[in-house]
């Protein structure tokens, strides 16, 4: 793999309107808005949030008033706009500086692909832990609640304990809600209870399996690498969900059953147990080598839970809780010695606790090619370019945008 380079772009900083002056928009319209240079790139109608450029950045814009989901197909961009009143804007990011003039809508457009959802995910990381009789017993469990079965193929009573123990957050999140142990019998035999009828777990089963696949079609594409599977999803986690403090709160007072990666997906809120459990299942669901870590920063205070990949042949650690309290690249594809800043890695513990009480690899994440992406924000990422377009702000309040060439990655 060549070397990375980081090429600085031109501080554009002192273009960028400043807070103040897009406050002075408010009440405005967007007539107001298009004279003044500004054009839509997109829009979420529901929320009445708006992307607009201006020179290179784009600016975030929200309207008052709504707009009828019956009209969402035929609202038009420039001309629906300017009757509108503006309720608020901020700084949003860099947009596309090197095509600035010839932006059309149609290049912009995102083209969902479509992917097939992956019943049998595990990572290398889950064979060389768990080992295989455990992986392809869990595997036995998915066929079995599949096709509405009670009883699974299972060597022995430890085995069964560890597999419906540990699995089903991990590697079916939706199986959280469906089914329980029912023991394990001699004949080898593991036993399953149903939370709810055949019927109503197919249908949940079924609803999952369309939310996962809804996900990563908003987020990859086929062609994507592995990093830039990871990268997308970092991203849409820091997007689109919240970090529920509630439940952070009520946990120092009590114990909680309901902590699972299935909630967050379906509540869109979560700490990080199930932002990383989530998070991890995602990129197995592409191919991605992935799984969970866990950490206590100087062995003391509150137990932690990030995700842990392996990119290129290398490990990287990723943290896309840390992301979603407050968006950075500092949390991505990092070291050991990044991660203990932390937590340390003698506390760390990978994938479960079954890890420290059997044989596997000395894991090491050493690899700090990205270490220029850490403390700064992400703009995008060109794929056929191969670059990370990213931004820092530095403490005098300028805004300088920088580029990264992950070619190979």
């Amino acid at each position: 793999v060549s070397a990375l380079e980081i090429t600085e772009m031109e501080d554009l900083s002192d273009q960028i309107i400043s807070q103040p002056e897009l406050d002075a928009f408010v009440g405005m319209t967007g007539r107001d808005l298009h004279n003044a240079g500004f054009s839509v790139t997109g829009h979420d109608l529901e929320t009445m949030h708006f992307f607009m450029g201006c020179g290179p950045f784009l600016y975030d814009v929200v309207f008052d008033g709504t707009v009828d989901e019956a009209d969402y197909d035929s609202f038009n961009d420039e001309e629906d706009i300017k009757e509108l009143t503006v309720s608020s804007m901020e700084f949003l990011a860099l947009g596309d500086a090197t095509n600035i003039e010839t932006d059309t809508e149609e290049a912009k457009e995102w083209v969902p692909e479509t992917f097939e959802f992956q019943p049998k995910v595990a990572s290398t990381y889950l064979y060389e832990i768990f080992g295989e009789t455990m992986v392809s017993t869990w595997f036995n469990v998915v066929d079995a609640v599949l096709a509405g079965e009670d009883t699974f193929d299972c060597p022995d009573e430890n085995t069964y304990d560890w597999v419906m123990g540990q699995f089903p957050d991990r590697c079916f999140p939706v199986f959280i809600d469906l089914i329980e142990s029912g023991g394990f019998s001699p004949d080898g035999k593991g036993h399953i209870i149903y939370k709810k009828s055949k019927e109503e777990t197919a249908k949940e089963i079924e609803d999952f399996e369309k939310l996962i696949t809804d996900i990563l079609s908003e987020t990859i594409k086929h062609d994507y690498s592995d990093l830039e599977k990871a990268l997308s999803l970092y991203d849409y986690f820091g997007n689109n969900y919240t970090y529920d403090y509630d439940t952070y709160y009520k946990m120092a007072e009590e114990s909680l059953d309901y902590i699972w990666s299935y909630r967050f997906f379906t509540e869109k809120t979560g700490i990080c147990q199930e932002i990383s459990t989530a998070y991890s299942y995602l990129l197995m669901q592409v191919g991605v080598d992935a799984t969970i870590m866990m950490g206590q920063a100087d062995g003391e205070g509150d137990n932690h839970q990030w995700s842990y990949v392996k990119i290129n042949g290398k490990n990287f650690h990723i943290d896309p809780t840390y992301n979603i309290n407050s968006p950075s690249l500092s949390y991505f594809m990092m070291t050991d010695e990044r991660r203990s800043i932390d937590y340390l890695p003698e506390n760390f513990v990978i994938s479960s606790v079954y890890s420290q009480e059997h044989d596997h690899p000395d894991y090491v994440a050493d690899d700090d090619t990205f270490s220029p992406l850490w403390d700064h924000i992400l703009s995008y990422f060109d794929h056929d370019t191969h670059n990370i377009h990213y931004y820092e702000i530095t403490d005098d309040g300028d805004v300088v945008f920088k580029d990264f060439d992950y070619e190979g990655y």
